[in-house]
């Protein structure tokens, strides 16, 4: 029986827009990338990336993701909506091409797939490996002296890439890109480079900054008949 894998390396980059809370004057910038023409040059890639997913406090997003091979095969699609708000909160609902479920609700994290009957329970720091990620759920400065972070500008979007100096990371890189298009800094695209070299790349469609989620999106009540695998005692 062959079962999807959840995509916990999406859903931790998404909870990373939901726990930001700092910006550092340490500069971790290329500088032989192009900078933001409209900041200020003493600000640092890191700085300008904090101050935008700072002001996050919460969206809801269609998504379609494209996970590709190191020689450029498409290995598999799918498609759903993401809903995040601080702190720590996530629900991530993948309809095509079959249905799975990931819900945070700030403590534990709930993997549902229908198909088997079964949900799986992990505690929220072990949901998330270590990757570049925690960079953008830790207030430790120190975590970023192990990553380069980058930022460049092309066509109105902004695009900020943040590589391990680790030859043992799981994610090689983490870049994410906005629209920054009449100053809306609108989330466009996420996309990560794992250890195999394989890339996700995840497209956001109607973008929603605005509407504040119901509390009820990140509780997870199981359903009758459904087998739960709880790893929180691992």
């Amino acid at each position: 029986m062959n079962v999807k894998k959840f995509p916990i390396l999406a859903l931790a980059v998404s909870l990373s827009f939901s726990t930001i809370g700092f910006a550092s004057n340490h500069d971790v910038s290329n500088t032989n990338e192009r900078p933001l023409e409209h900041l200020a040059t003493k600000q640092t890639a890191k700085s300008i990336l904090m101050a935008k997913l700072v002001s996050l406090e919460h969206f809801s997003a269609n998504f379609s993701q494209q996970v590709i091979t190191d020689t450029g095969e498409l290995l598999e699609q799918s498609a759903g909506k993401l809903v995040i708000s601080k702190p720590n909160l996530a629900n991530w609902h993948t309809s095509e091409p079959d249905e799975l479920a990931i819900v945070s609700d700030g403590k534990d994290v709930w993997f549902y797939n229908p198909w088997i009957e079964q949900v799986s329970v992990y505690s929220l720091s072990a949901a998330i490996a270590k990757t570049p990620i925690l960079l953008l759920t830790s207030r430790d400065e120190a975590l970023w002296q192990d990553y380069h972070v980058s930022v460049n500008r092309a066509d109105n979007n902004a695009s900020f890439t943040i590589k391990s100096l680790d030859i043992n990371s799981q994610i090689k890189s983490l870049t994410l890109v906005f629209d920054s298009k009449d100053k809306t800094d609108q989330l466009k695209t996420f996309s990560f480079l794992d250890a195999t070299g394989q890339t996700s790349n995840i497209t956001l469609t109607n973008f929603d900054s605005q509407s504040k989620p119901v509390a009820s999106l990140f509780k997870f009540d199981v359903p009758d008949g459904v087998q739960i695998d709880d790893q929180r005692i691992n």
